[in-house]
C-alpha cells in the first residue's frame, strides 16, 4: 500500500493550507483521509506493523477519548428516549480519528516534514483573510464561515506549529526559519486582529509551554525567537488602542453586572449562561437535557427569571466544560475531559526526551489540547465543525511523527551498536 504514503501526505499538508480560508475544505479532505483508511484496511496494509485493530489495542485509551462524546449522546438519547441522528454528526467525525491515525502511520517521515509548507501557507493566508475582514483591525467581523475568535485561535495554532517545526530542519535553512518566524508572528498577529481576549489569554500558555520544550536549542532559534517577540510587543505597543478598548469593555462589563445595571453585556451574557448551564446540570446530573432540548431549557430558566431573555437565545453557553455538563451531564464532562486530556497524556511523555525533534513536536500536541481547553473556558470550540477535523487532524499527526521519529532514533541505535562493537 505504498501509493497511499503521498495521497494522505498531500491531504494533511492541504488541509492545514486550505482549512481557514475555503469553506468546506476541512470536511472534503477529512473525508477522502477516512476513504484512503479503508483502502488501506481493505489492501491489508500494515503501516508500521499494524493493522488497524493492532493499533485500536495499543492505544484504546485514546481512541476511546476521541469517541467519548459520541456515546455521551448516545446514552443521553437512550436514557430520554428523544432520538435525533443530526446529534451524531458533529461528535462521529471526532470517533473517527482512529483510521486517520492509522492511515497516517503510513506515511514516513520526511514525507511528514512536508507538512510545515502547509502550516506556513496557511496561517499566511490566515493573516491576509483576517486583514482583509477587519479592515486592519478597523472593524470586528463576526463570521464568514468560521468565527473569528475560533478563527484566531486556529491561526495562532498554525503560527505556533509552524515555530516548533524549526527543529525539524538539520539543514539549518535561513529561508526555512525566516518563514517559520513570519508565520508564528502571523499567528500572534490575527489573535491582535481577532480583539478575543480568550485567545490572548492562551498565547501566555503557549509561551509557557515553549519554555518548557525548546531548551538546549541552538542559539540562532533563540535570537529568532526573541526578534519575533520584540517586533510583536513593540507592534502592541504601537497600536495599542484596540487592547486598551478591550480591557476597558471588560471592565466596565463587569461593573454594570455586579450592580444588576445591564446584564446583557458581552461578558454579563457569558456570566448569566454560566450559571444557568450550572443549574441545568443540578437539575439533570447523569444525563444532562439533551443536545436538541438545549435551546429549549434556556428558554424555561429565563421564564423562571434566572436568565435574560437575550441570553436565552444564544447557541451555546460561552463554556465548552458546562456546555457539556448541561447538554450530556456526567458523561459529557467525562467525555469533553477526556478529549482535551488524554491526548495530553500521550505528549505530556515526551516533553523531556532527549531528541528534539520528539520534544517539539510533543510541544506541538500539547499546545493543540491546552489552546483548545483554555479557549474552551470562555467559548465553545468544538460547536463548530472545523474544529473537530482540526483537533483529530492535528493529534492524529503528532502521534504518528513522534512514534516515526522515535522509530528512526531506534533504528540509528541498532546500526551504530554492531560498529562500536567491531
Amino acid at each position: 500500500m505504498k501509493y497511499l504514503k503521498l495521497p494522505v501526505a498531500m491531504l494533511v499538508t492541504l488541509f492545514y493550507a486550505l482549512v481557514l480560508v475555503v469553506d468546506r475544505s476541512a470536511g472534503v479532505i477529512y473525508s477522502l483521509l477516512l476513504l484512503l483508511a479503508l483502502a488501506g484496511i481493505i489492501g491489508r496494509a500494515r503501516p508500521e506493523g499494524k493493522t488497524f485493530f493492532l493499533l485500536a489495542k495499543e492505544y484504546w485509551p485514546l481512541l476511546a477519548a476521541m469517541s467519548a462524546p459520541l456515546v455521551a449522546v448516545l446514552a443521553n438519547q437512550l436514557a430520554t428516549g428523544h432520538f435525533a441522528g443530526r446529534s451524531y454528526d458533529s461528535q462521529s467525525r471526532l470517533a473517527l480519528f482512529g483510521l486517520v491515525f492509522w492511515v497516517m502511520l503510513l506515511v514516513p517521515l520526511n514525507y511528514l516534514k512536508q507538512v510545515q509548507w502547509g502550516l506556513i501557507v496557511g496561517a499566511c493566508l490566515a493573516i491576509v483573510k483576517i486583514y482583509t475582514l477587519t479592515a486592519g483591525g478597523e472593524t470586528r467581523y463576526g463570521t464568514d464561515f468560521i468565527p473569528i475568535i475560533i478563527f484566531a485561535e486556529l491561526v495562532l495554532l498554525l503560527g505556533v506549529f509552524s515555530l516548533f517545526s524549526i527543529a525539524w530542519d538539520k539543514r539549518h535553512s535561513w529561508l526555512l526559519m525566516g518563514l517559520k518566524i513570519v508565520a508564528a508572528g502571523a499567528g500572534v498577529y490575527a489573535a491582535y486582529l481577532s480583539q478575543s481576549r480568550g485567545t490572548w489569554v492562551t498565547i501566555f500558555v503557549f509561551a509557557i509551554l515553549g519554555s518548557m520544550v525548546v531548551r538546549h536549542i541552538p542559539r540562532v532559534y533563540k535570537i529568532g525567537a526573541a526578534i519575533v517577540f520584540a517586533v510583536v510587543v513593540a507592534g502592541v505597543f504601537q497600536h495599542s488602542s484596540i487592547l486598551k478598548e478591550r480591557l476597558a469593555v471588560a471592565e466596565k462589563d463587569i461593573q454594570l453586572y455586579t450592580t444588576g445595571t445591564d446584564r446583557d453585556t458581552s461578558l454579563g451574557i457569558r456570566f448569566q449562561l454560566w450559571h444557568g448551564s450550572w443549574i441545568l446540570f443540578k437539575e439533570h446530573p447523569l444525563f444532562g437535557v439533551g443536545v436538541e432540548q438545549y435551546q429549549g431549557a434556556l428558554q424555561e430558566l429565563a421564564e423562571r427569571k434566572i436568565i435574560s431573555p437575550f441570553s436565552a437565545s444564544l447557541p451555546h453557553s460561552h463554556n465548552e466544560i458546562l456546555f457539556m455538563m448541561a447538554r450530556l451531564g456526567v458523561l459529557g464532562l467525562l467525555a469533553i475531559l477526556a478529549v482535551y486530556f488524554v491526548p495530553l497524556y500521550y505528549f505530556i511523555r515526551d516533553v523531556r526526551h532527549a531528541d528534539m525533534e520528539v520534544r517539539c513536536v510533543a510541544g506541538m500536541g500539547m499546545a493543540l489540547s491546552l489552546g483548545f481547553f483554555t479557549l474552551g473556558l470562555v467559548d465553545v470550540v468544538f460547536l463548530w465543525w472545523e474544529c473537530y477535523p482540526f483537533y483529530a487532524i492535528s493529534t492524529a499527526f503528532c502521534m504518528t511523527y513522534v512514534i516515526k521519529r522515535k522509530s528512526f532514533l531506534a533504528q540509528q541505535v541498532l546500526r551504530t551498536e554492531p560498529a562500536a562493537m567491531a
